[in-house]
């Protein structure tokens, strides 16, 4: 059964059972008790004719939200993950590439128009599925200085993020900064 689960890092309140249970619901990350949350659809086999769409917003609409797919295993030929920046419209699909869309492919993305992401999941029934994915996603803060007194990390990039998410295993700042400054 798919479930929602908290970010390891994170003291987040917001938790559920079932990923499917979330479906056409909204998580709004506050980036400081909520600064980002993670959810998986792989528990083992995913169900067949699911269409769950799940939005997340960042608490202003100067935050950027932040997605790392750290796994993904999701039978191609129908079943496919897609992820819009703002509005449900493909030139808002934030990962156009097929390839990205099923398969095993791992990837990082930002959204660049809006604070909001939409996260939809479909599977058709053609007997053929997969495991699933895993998704975190977090709020990205777009601030001149990025100050540890504010609880911030900064980037090489120059983005910031909740310093709760600095050094874990994840690829937040999206350019690998945690490999050089957490060995």
């Amino acid at each position: 059964m798919p479930t929602i689960v908290l970010m390891r890092a994170a003291s987040s309140t917001f938790s559920s059972p079932n990923m499917d249970k979330q479906c056409n619901k909204t998580i709004s990350l506050n980036g400081d008790t909520l600064p980002g949350t993670y959810f998986n659809l792989a528990s083992g086999k995913y169900k067949e004719n699911l269409n769950c769409i799940l939005t997340i917003k960042g608490a202003t609409v100067s935050q950027r939200i932040i997605i790392v797919i750290d796994k993904m295993d999701i039978a191609c030929n129908g079943d496919k993950l897609l992820i819009y920046d703002g509005k449900q419209e493909q030139a808002s699909l934030l990962n156009q590439d097929e390839t990205t869309q099923c398969g095993t492919k791992k990837y990082y993305l930002r959204t660049s128009r809006s604070n909001t992401v939409i996260i939809e999941f479909v599977s058709n029934n053609d007997g053929k599925v997969g495991s699933g994915f895993i998704i975190n996603v977090a709020v990205n803060f777009p601030v001149p200085t990025c100050s540890r007194l504010d609880n911030l990390y900064k980037c090489r990039n120059n983005y910031c993020i909740s310093n709760i998410f600095n050094c874990d295993d994840r690829n937040w700042c999206g350019d690998d900064t945690q490999l050089y400054v957490c060995r």
